[in-house]
């Protein structure tokens, strides 16, 4: 498993995660237990970002498996969703990313259909850019996921450079991918 530096100033011990934990699963499958219309939003696309603090997910003191047990319930939840279109949703792609080390920004996405990657995965600025990640790189091996065949995966190692802030992580895309 790649072990990430997860630094931020919340240095208390993290209590009550068994209560946390099911009521982050609760709140995921209740606001996905229906596939979301994509174009009801008005940015054209439906995305939920962890219903989590933040200053707890990212924590020093969260244990690795914890992150382990979140990352799967949001690969789990794309493929409920995957498995729940109907012929009228056959065109969503539904895809997760996640993003290390700040997981906090993971979240779930449904898109309208394919021709919103086009391009996306495309980020090569001064401010941002995405570099694809070595091949022989498998989130799903390294952190131990369960993860279905017929779920794509991606990851970029992303550099944000802006004027006052520096950043490097990865983003990795799971889902409807292609």
């Amino acid at each position: 498993m790649n072990r990430w530096n997860f630094k931020n100033d919340y240095k208390k011990k993290v209590r009550g995660l068994k209560r946390r934990k099911k009521t982050l699963i609760n709140s995921i499958s209740d606001i996905t237990e229906q596939m979301p219309n994509p174009s009801g939003y008005g940015l054209g696309y439906w995305h939920l970002h962890l219903p989590f603090a933040q200053s707890y997910i990212n924590s020093s003191k969260l244990r690795n498996r914890f992150r382990r047990e979140i990352m799967q319930i949001l690969i789990n939840r794309v493929s409920y969703l995957k498995n729940i279109k109907t012929q009228a949703q056959a065109e969503y792609r539904v895809y997760a990313v996640i993003s290390l080390p700040d997981l906090f920004d993971s979240q779930i996405a449904v898109i309208p259909h394919n021709s919103w990657f086009e391009g996306f995965f495309e980020r090569d600025s001064e401010e941002q850019k995405w570099i694809p990640l070595d091949t022989s790189r498998n989130l799903i091996q390294e952190w131990g996921l369960n993860f279905r065949p017929d779920l794509q995966i991606k990851g970029y190692k992303e550099i944000i450079s802006e004027e006052d802030y520096y950043s490097e992580g990865e983003k990795w895309f799971i889902g409807e991918l292609n």
